[in-house]
């Protein structure tokens, strides 16, 4: 056999000698006689390997390791192997396989085995004998073969299997080195390995197979969490602190100084916050797989209503103290903006921490919430009409009386009339009413938010770039992979918006002309359909007048008091029936008299529109500019009216303080302008942008010649320890960051670590640095979790099983008294 010519793939048997003798006689060598490879000699391991490794794969099998033992001929320790013998793959037999002959039996009846349904991989070892023998020959300090047993035991491997023998299958450093960046690409492993299949035509071609490629990938983090996965993550933050100026981060650690929770945010997030965030979205509803740990997430809108992250952080547990230090650690790094309005879920903790660090701020309940809730709490009790009459008091009362009404009218149609104080959930609902109830919630800005969708939102836009095996340094890449594509995506947005026009049905009227070029598209959208609304009210001057300058109307839609009501979102137009419409009624009368009687007609949504025409203040009872930012088809309706006529020109326009700044298309380049003139921590990232260029540029140049490298090496140590000391007398931090004890007695204080300096590499070695704290896993049973609709119903259940047993017991109880 000659090894030299392999198959596809395989390299060229390497020279075992230098001498060409020996080069000859490895030409023509035969396994069966031992006179043809006797004198074969083999500098290293490696050379043994790779000779029996291509005698393997071109006969078909796979081979281990059978021995490497360096005890030399009188059985003495050494430093060198002497002793070296590769086998058959399938050498050997399994713990306790009945293959091998020591365990079969001993009689001739047949054997009775109890089988366990356990899943069991099949045997591959069979006792083969095919091995081969080398020692070291100590004069010349090489290996030769002394024993070459060639028969196998078994049929051997097809050439096509080739790919799929254990010892032949490698992923080698360039290989490996792409499925990393891969990874951190947010690319799942599987996805990885087809595209580099895709790139030698087919995983076939490939020299491991996915299992390999997967154990490749967890060796390379299991390395890098040698110093703890704490200390690591630590190194992270440090990395993102020093390559982003802005980037904020804090830490709270333990009495035994482990790693309870993180916040960040980096100086995006912080901008935007200052941007969009007057209205919040708080949620912690995700979990990381790992350490089952929540992923708290602030969530707001930007200018094109889509979700747009102002921090994130990672908790130990969801207790009010946790809430309190997260919610002081976001103030903080927002240089303690509060918003004017913030979205939970109806959490005890958090309806105890969020009055007590947002002061002042508006906290609104999440309705999605809500109705969870009462499933939970309410069982068969929550059915359709319930769940009517909840939407009525969360959207569609105006005042307190009115929600008062409807929740009296809730309790008789649903509940029977009994009293409240019979449900322990919905006393405590009706006691944050003011935190639902549009009777309250319209008079503070909430952007039109009345859920924490756009954390849940959130939540699943992240299940994309996370896989279940993730440990949580994997997560910290992935999240950032994340962030970036929802920023690209509204980049996009930025850029569709500056090459586009939005639709205007209305290119005559001037009240849309005006705003048309200044709203983002999808709020110009919403504009659009309040004035589309107008046209189907009417209005009436209330008199007596205040003064010439000071006017109200009321604004209403009508119906004829015979025909049912008919309110938004339907058509008034009834241009698809025979008969006349409402308002082709109302034209009519019109025509025949300038004050049209509208007492014939029954008024819908009516509501009061107040002007001051010199200042130019707008106020309309539905209160939709205060609440949402956007004004709404009452107020449309006079300025269409007023806008009319030669003495109120200036309103043919809408006001520039009805346009908020906040759903314009320029609001990020106008405040990122004003920010890189003024702003330290602007110029501070320009400082670090053009040193990265310099010393990029020189490096590339400097790196040709050692000399050249050394000399350059030299100079910018000793500027920096110059830099260095300046900074220190000057008392200037260069890393953003704090590690900040807890104040809940589960995570007793400890004193404070400052990170604010970036730690040695020597440090960062330490085995016993910072650990995260335990949190225990509520996923241990094999058992699938049940919902929590389900764990009501079963309550429920248990109740009713328990009051019918507490009858049975007392009507028995009765007939023995009776007997």
């Amino acid at each position: 056999m000659d090894l030299t010519s392999t198959s596809s793939g395989i390299a060229q048997m390497p020279v075992v000698d230098s001498s060409d003798t020996l080069a000859d006689s490895l030409q023509c060598y035969s396994p069966t006689k031992k006179e043809t490879w006797e004198y074969l000699a083999f500098k290293s391991v490696e050379e043994v390997e790779k000779f029996y490794g291509d005698y393997a794969l071109k006969n078909g099998f796979s081979i281990r390791i059978l021995l490497k033992s360096r005890n030399n001929s009188q059985n003495q320790r050494t430093d060198k192997i002497h002793y070296l013998r590769y086998g058959c793959n399938k050498q050997g037999y399994k713990k306790g396989s009945l293959l091998d002959p020591k365990n079969k039996p001993k009689s001739e009846s047949p054997v009775v085995v109890e089988f366990e349904k356990v899943k069991e991989k099949p045997e591959e070892r069979v006792g083969c004998t095919a091995a081969i023998f080398l020692k070291l020959d100590e004069t010349l300090n090489v290996f030769k073969i002394y024993k070459w047993d060639v028969p196998h035991c078994h049929p051997l491997h097809k050439p096509e299997h080739g790919c799929y023998l254990r010892s032949f299958r490698q992923v080698n450093e360039v290989q490996g080195q792409l499925a990393v960046i891969n990874s951190k690409a947010g690319m799942s492993m599987r996805t990885s390995y087809e595209v580099m299949g895709q790139g030698v035509g087919g995983t076939d071609n490939l020299p491991f197979r996915f299992l390999d490629l997967k154990n490749y990938l967890m060796t390379n983090r299991q390395k890098e969490m040698l110093v703890g996965e704490a200390t690591v993550i630590q190194d992270f933050f440090r990395n993102e602190a020093l390559s982003k100026p802005s980037f904020y981060y804090d830490i709270q650690v333990d009495a035994a100084e482990d790693i309870a929770s993180i916040f960040w945010a980096d100086g995006i997030m912080q901008l935007d916050y200052a941007l969009f965030g007057d209205v919040i979205s708080f949620d912690t509803t995700y979990r990381t797989n790992n350490q089952y740990r929540p992923l708290a997430a602030f969530m707001g809108f930007d200018n094109h209503r889509t979700s747009v992250l102002f921090g994130a952080a990672l908790l130990y547990d969801e207790t009010a103290a946790t809430f309190d230090w997260l919610f002081t650690t976001f103030l903080k790094c927002m240089s303690n903006k509060k918003p004017q309005s913030i979205y939970t879920d109806q959490a005890t903790a958090l309806l105890k921490s969020v009055p007590n660090i947002f002061e002042g701020v508006f906290h609104g309940l999440c309705s999605w919430h809500m109705a969870e809730n009462a499933k939970k709490n309410l069982g068969s009790r929550a059915n359709s009409a319930f769940f009517d009459e909840l939407n009525i008091l969360i959207s569609h009362v105006e005042t307190e009386s009115d929600f008062d009404y409807n929740w009296d009218q809730m309790m008789k149609t649903c509940f029977d009339g009994r009293p409240t104080a019979d449900f322990k959930w919905l006393v405590q609902t009706y006691r944050n009413r003011m935190h639902w109830s549009s009777a309250w919630v319209k008079y503070h800005f909430t952007a039109g938010l009345k859920t924490t969708q756009l954390s849940e939102s959130f939540n699943a836009f992240l299940r994309h770039f996370l896989q279940p095996d993730h440990s949580l340094v994997i997560f910290f890449n992935h999240f950032n992979i994340m962030v970036q594509r929802m920023r690209d995506n509204h980049t996009e947005l930025d850029f569709k918006a500056a090459n586009t026009r939005a639709k205007n049905n209305y290119p005559n009227s001037q009240l849309m002309r005006s705003v048309v070029n200044k709203y983002t598209p999808t709020c110009f959208a919403f504009i659009h359909r309040q004035y589309d609304f107008s046209f189907k009210y009417f209005y009436e001057e209330v008199t007596p007048q205040v003064s010439a300058f000071d006017k109200v109307f009321k604004v209403f839609t009508i119906v004829h008091v015979d025909e049912p009501e008919e309110v938004d979102g339907v058509n008034y137009d009834d241009a698809c029936n025979d008969g006349p419409s409402n308002r082709d009624v109302l034209d009519e009368e019109v025509a025949e008299n300038l004050s049209p009687n509208f007492e014939k007609h029954d008024r819908l949504d009516e509501r009061l529109v107040t002007i001051d025409i010199r200042a130019k203040r707008i106020s309309c009872t539905c209160r939709m500019f205060e609440n949402r930012g956007f004004l709404c088809r009452h107020i449309f309706k006079i300025l269409e009216f007023l806008g009319g006529s030669v003495q109120y020109h200036g309103l043919k326009t809408i006001p520039a303080e009805y346009v908020l700044k906040r759903w314009c298309r320029d609001v990020r380049q106008s405040v990122k302008s004003t920010i890189n003139v003024a702003t330290e921590g602007a110029t501070q990232a320009q400082r670090y942008q053009q040193i990265c260029a310099v010393t990029v540029n020189l490096c590339t140049r400097v790196c040709a010649d050692p000399e050249a490298s050394q000399i350059f090496l030299n100079g910018v140590l000793e500027a920096g320890r110059k830099a260095e000391e300046l900074l220190n007398s000057k008392g200037i931090h260069t890393v953003q960051s704090s590690v900040t004890p807890p104040k809940s007695s589960s995570v007793t204080p400890s004193k404070s670590c400052n990170t604010t300096a970036v730690s040695e590499a020597s440090d960062a070695q330490k085995s016993t640095g910072p650990k995260f704290k335990k949190r225990p896993n509520p996923i241990r049973s094999k058992k699938r979790l049940k919902s929590d609709y389900e764990l009501a119903r079963e309550h429920q259940k248990f109740l009713i099983h328990r009051k019918r047993k507490q009858r049975g017991a007392e009507d028995l109880k009765g007939k023995e008294s009776a007997d």
